[in-house]
C-alpha cells in the first residue's frame, strides 16, 4: 500500500479495513467537521436544557413543581408500564375476537365487551 492508500483507509473497530481513495482529509475540512460537530452538540445540549425547562413548567402546571428527578423519572415508567397493559389487552381482545368471529354466540352471550370489540376493530 502505497502512502496515499494508507492515509486514505480508515479502520474500523472490528477490524474491517475501509479505502476510500477519491477522498483526502485536509487540515481545513478537518476544522469544518469539528465546528459542525461542536455545533451539534451545542444544539443537542440547548434542546436538553429547553425540554427540562418545558417539563418543568408541564408539571408546575399540574401541580407536581416541587419534585425531584427520582419522582419524575418513576412518573415515567409508570406511563410506560400503563401503555404497555394496554397494548395487552388489546392485542388480548384481538384473539378473543378472532376465536369468536365465526361464533355469533360470542356477542349475544357478551364475551367481547364492545369497548374492546370496538378497538380492537380500529387497529
Amino acid at each position: 500500500m502505497d502512502a496515499e492508500e494508507q492515509r486514505a483507509s480508515k479502520k474500523k473497530p472490528g477490524g474491517v479495513d475501509f479505502v476510500c481513495p477519491m477522498f483526502e482529509m485536509t487540515p481545513e475540512i478537518a476544522k469544518r467537521a469539528k465546528e459542525h460537530a461542536d455545533k451539534m452538540t451545542t444544539d443537542k445540549k440547548k434542546k436538553a436544557a429547553q425540554y427540562i425547562v418545558e417539563r418543568d413548567e408541564k408539571l408546575k402546571a399540574v401541580g407536581l413543581g416541587d419534585c425531584d428527578k427520582f419522582y419524575v423519572d418513576k412518573l415515567a415508567e409508570v406511563k410506560a408500564i400503563a401503555d404497555e397493559v394496554e397494548q395487552e389487552a388489546v392485542k388480548e381482545a384481538q384473539e378473543i375476537l378472532k376465536k369468536a368471529q365465526g361464533t355469533s354466540e360470542a356477542g349475544a352471550l357478551g364475551l367481547v365487551p364492545e369497548s374492546a370489540a370496538s378497538e380492537a376493530e380500529r387497529s
